[in-house]
């Protein structure tokens, strides 16, 4: 598709990196971290326009609840197979040089993965103040509740977006999906060296697909990564699948325990997810097996008298009756029937892939952000949402209110080798491993101490917009403490009758 050519940032490799006339801004994503996005931006009172897009037609990420979720679909989601080949890039159809301004086809049939991950009886397991915007403290309206129903958060969510809508700067639309950008020449009277043009698809009641495009100054990702699944290779398991497809399954796909009623079920995972299956199912299945890495060392959430921890599956082997599952330990399950991998995400940014290419390092990580927000190879696409773990909203909101003032112009990021330093420095100590991401309760106060910094405005005369929150060594061990009650209590009802 030809464009007029476009120019690119210059900055050396000892030069700040900063921007400026950013004027209209995309967000892509309407969960937890495109709220507090959305907030941060709006609180700068400098962009002229600041559009929200959501593919799903309700605002909420992923505490929304499917009520008709799909199964597993085994011809997609299969042992080992990356998100880039899960969920590859749609074509775009401006990209054969349609001149129209909309273009029109039929929905369609690849398997996007926008059902969430959230199932009945799912809740929160970070106490309230710390899981919740420094603004807006409680879940609901009255009372504090440090745990809540996933259906509180949809609503506090949707609630802390919706206060924004009606501002004149910005647009929130939803049931569109960001397909594509592309760099295209930046208007006459910018600063900047180029815009994004956005294409945007949205799905109609007809049938068809309805295709358009939108240009940005600027684009922030908070899409989350709870999407598409992992499921780890394991000698026999691509066997087992091959033959009884529906028997292996994701917990992205679980939605309550009822399809589990007698029967044997297998849960591999022993974080939180892999531990609210486990008690759930154990509510209806004959028995539960949950793996557990390290049985000795890990500590055990159910105590369900059907339920046995057993570690890692080293193989499945064929049978007369079916496939057996073989542990480390040397011990054998025999034709469970059903295998639930509770194993996580791969990260995939699809409509970044003909610009960028894959960013992610085979799913597992995105090796190329600069303190998990900043992408270091463009200046003008940064992420909210990435960090995993301990403080989730709170990290988000440092992240935003960073993202926000740096957008704006108020403040720079260092130069780029200082931002490949952090970068190689964070690769060597955690490598390509969930703990990437991962800001733990330890890593916490040094993480947003550092975004804090880089946030801080320098010149005395630039009012900011959204101030930082404050969080406290006490709060951290507050949180702590409380998770540490929770493990040993996780069979209890979190959510008072």
């Amino acid at each position: 598709m030809p464009t007029r050519a476009y120019s690119d940032f210059s900055f050396g490799p000892e030069d700040p990196v900063a921007v400026k006339n950013v004027k209209k801004v995309a967000i892509i994503g309407g969960g937890a971290s495109g709220a507090i996005t959305l907030d941060s931006l709006v609180a700068e009172n400098t962009f002229d326009e600041i559009v929200l897009y959501e593919r799903r037609d309700v605002l909420g990420g992923i505490w929304v609840l499917d009520l008709d979720p799909i199964k597993t679909p085994a011809d997609i989601v299969k042992p080992g197979r990356l998100s880039r080949d899960i969920d590859p890039p749609l074509k775009n159809p401006f990209a054969d040089g349609y001149t129209d301004s909309r273009i029109r086809s039929l929905w369609t049939k690849q398997e996007r993965f926008e059902q969430t991950p959230a199932y009945d009886g799912m809740a929160t397991n970070i106490i309230e103040k710390l899981m919740t915007f420094s603004d807006q403290k409680q879940w609901l309206p009255e009372g504090n509740n440090k745990y809540v129903d996933r259906s509180a958060v949809r609503d506090y969510i949707d609630r802390y977006i919706s206060r924004n809508k009606d501002k004149e700067n910005v647009k929130l639309v939803l049931g569109t999906t960001v397909e594509d950008l592309e760099k295209v020449a930046p208007r006459a009277d910018s600063d900047l060296p180029y815009l994004f043009k956005l294409t945007l698809r949205r799905r109609l009641q007809d049938g068809t697909d309805e295709w358009f495009q939108n240009t940005f100054d600027a684009v922030i990702v908070t899409v989350g990564h709870y999407h598409i699944p992992f499921i780890p290779e394991v000698p026999g398991l691509k066997e087992f699948q091959e033959e009884r497809p529906h028997a292996i399954q994701h917990a992205k796909f679980f939605r309550n325990a009822v399809p589990y009623t007698n029967k044997t079920v297998l849960v591999i995972g022993s974080r939180a997810l892999g531990a609210d299956l486990t008690k759930f199912s154990a509510d209806t299945a004959v028995e539960v097996y949950q793996l557990i890495r390290n049985v000795e060392g890990t500590r055990r959430f159910s105590r369900k008298s059907n339920v046995t921890f057993k570690p890692i599956v080293t193989r499945y082997e064929k049978t007369d009756k079916g496939f057996n599952a073989v542990f480390s330990d040397g011990t054998v399950l025999e034709n469970p029937d059903v295998v639930v991998y509770a194993t996580g995400y791969q990260f995939l940014y699809p409509f970044l892939v003909r610009s960028l290419g894959d960013i992610t390092l085979d799913g597992r990580i995105v090796p190329d952000l600069y303190q998990h927000t900043f992408l270091v190879k463009d200046p003008l696409i940064t992420f909210v949402g990435v960090p995993t773990d301990a403080i989730s909203f709170r990290a988000f909101e440092y992240q935003a209110i960073l993202t926000a003032r740096y957008l704006a112009g108020k403040v720079a990021l260092p130069p780029l080798s200082e931002q490949r330093k952090w970068l190689e420095d964070r690769f060597n100590e955690k490598g390509a491993t969930r703990a990437y991401h991962t800001i733990g309760a330890l890593d916490a106060l040094d993480y947003v101490k550092t975004l804090l910094e880089l946030g801080t405005i320098k010149d005395v005369s630039i009012a900011p917009g959204r101030e930082f929150p404050e969080l406290s060594i006490d709060e951290i061990e507050e949180y702590t403490a409380a998770g540490a009650i929770l493990r040993e209590f996780w069979d209890a009802p979190r959510i008072p009758e």
